[in-house]
């Protein structure tokens, strides 16, 4: 008979140590992330309500109105169309949309026309989780912004230039 006493303790420090690699693994996926910071309600009237916004947001004489938008919705056309009509009339004139990120957190934009040069659109991640800040109402809340030539240009995508809040 031959003799199997080696292979019984390997086979138990095998045995073990898959026992070991199952927990480590079991654990890691427990680890919570960050938790969402995102506000109970409104996240543009929550955006409006930061410390630091009154610099930012410009009240307008016309809303073009606001929008919480789902995963995948865009802006409508016709707010886009109401920015531009006011910026060639030379009013002053506001929209504001919040997006979520893919984890559902609101990233919270305005757009202003009439004020100056073309558009201003000012974002907030002050709600993202991700965003590496600690306390979304904070005065240094995430924000950024440009400005472009063409009040259609919503998005940044043409001749603009990075805004920096003084």
């Amino acid at each position: 008979m031959p003799d199997s006493g080696p292979s019984l303790p390997r086979w138990r420090l095998a045995v073990s140590a898959s026992a070991v690699l199952v927990a480590a693994s079991a654990l890691s996926g427990c680890v919570p992330g960050p938790s969402s910071r995102a506000p109970e309600g409104d996240p543009i009237a929550a955006a409006r309500a930061l410390p630091n916004a009154g610099g930012v947001i410009k009240d307008g004489a016309r809303s073009c109105g606001e929008f919480v938008l789902e995963q995948g919705e865009d802006v409508p056309e016709e707010a886009r169309d109401c920015l531009v009509a006011a910026s060639v009339a030379g009013e002053p004139a506001e929209l504001a949309w919040s997006t979520p990120t893919s984890e559902g957190d609101p990233i919270v934009s305005f757009a202003t026309v009439g004020l100056g040069r073309g558009i201003q659109v000012y974002t907030t991640d002050a709600f993202d989780r991700h965003s590496r800040i600690e306390d979304p109402t904070s005065p240094g809340a995430g924000w950024s912004g440009y400005a472009c030539d063409d009040p259609a240009d919503l998005f940044g995508t043409g001749d603009c230039d990075p805004l920096v809040e003084g």
